[in-house]
């Protein structure tokens, strides 16, 4: 789902490969990978993925990006390795948009549908990740903290779903569509008061570096193996507990406690996580759950190409909030409960 319009074309394409990777251009296909546009390239020395970022992300990120995957290669994690222009850079800047080439891994991937039986694969890969990204030396950002948490007024949270409300209503669509973008604006608007108390839940857990976007599409698989972990641009030292909630619902596109006690259980095989993080889960991931307005603020504007499949991404994750925010507390005790089972 691209937010912004290509700027590559074949010619251009072919004169950026010869002329900064020394490769052959034959043939691109577009891929639809995420809010970036991405390629399956074909040269005459092989197959690549290019990716063309948005305009606001800067050749300094990428290159952030592509030193956490060196680093994470040289550990014997699976992902796909930059491709070094000929001066040695890991991308580059091209008519404002920076561009990387990588390699092409080949396999399956999947939306919200992660079969069960690499469901468990997959928690273990985040688990590892976690414990491996600990000695990364590369300076990632702090992302929603505590700091940060306590710095978001939830009357101003308000007032922006209000202003999408009022920019919906101006447009006079009168439609089913347009009626349940009403209805799930004034939830969230709702929501704001509840979430509001979940702050606290920030403080005392486990910030560290993660992928920043571990979910199911970014994982490459052969069979029921991962064999790649792919796009580590939102890579950044965050509340892995987010990262671990997020990863499970957004890989099975529905939330059931049973099957995520057993996703976290799987996760801390591999790395450890306190009684106050499991307590914290599922507050953590609702505190920034109910305050994003992407897919709503997309679809009014209609800044994005692909407005309306933003809107439905939008809509199944207001059907998510809405089943996470009544199963809170019993998500929370269930998380918690690990820590005190014998088999642990």
């Amino acid at each position: 789902m691209a937010l912004e319009k290509s700027i590559l074309t074949m010619d251009s394409m072919s004169t950026l490969f010869l002329s900064d990777y020394g490769l052959h251009l034959i043939e691109y296909q577009p891929m639809n990978l995420g809010s970036a546009n991405c390629f399956c390239v074909r040269c005459e020395e092989g197959e690549y993925f290019c990716k063309e970022f948005q305009s606001k992300i800067t050749l300094e990120a990428v290159e952030k990006e592509a030193a956490v995957v060196s680093y994470l290669r040289s550990r014997d994690f699976p992902t796909a390795g930059f491709i070094q222009t000929k001066d040695g850079r890991s991308c580059l800047l091209h008519e404002g948009h920076v561009i990387c080439v990588q390699e092409f891994v080949d396999g399956k991937t999947h939306l919200n549908d992660l079969p069960h039986s690499i469901l468990t694969k997959e928690a273990a890969c985040l688990g590892r990740l976690h414990t491996l990204l600990k000695d990364c030396p590369v300076p990632l950002q702090r992302d929603m903290d505590e700091a940060w948490a306590d710095s978001i007024s939830m009357e101003n949270e308000k007032q922006k779903y209000m202003e999408l409300l009022e920019y919906h209503w101006d447009q006079g669509i009168l439609s089913p569509k347009a009626v349940r973008i009403r209805r799930d604006i004034l939830f969230r608007i709702d929501l704001m008061d509840i979430v509001g108390k979940y702050k606290p839940y920030f403080r005392g857990i486990t910030y560290a570096p993660s992928h920043g976007d571990f979910t199911a599409c970014q994982l490459i698989l052969d069979g029921d193996q991962i064999k790649a972990v792919i796009d580590f641009s939102s890579a950044a030292v965050i509340p892995i507990v987010w990262e671990i909630m997020r990863s499970y619902i957004q890989s099975r596109g529905s939330f059931d406690t049973e099957d995520f006690v057993m996703y976290v259980r799987e996760y801390m095989k591999e790395a450890s996580l306190t009684r106050r993080d499991l307590e914290a889960m599922p507050y953590v991931y609702l505190f920034q759950l109910a305050r994003s307005r992407y897919g709503y603020k997309e679809y009014l504007s209609r800044k994005a190409e692909n407005a309306d499949a933003l809107l439905d991404f939008a809509f199944w994750r207001t059907d998510v909030l809405r089943t996470i925010i009544m199963k809170a507390q019993s998500i929370s005790d269930a998380c918690v409960a690990i820590l005190d089972d014998p088999k642990t």
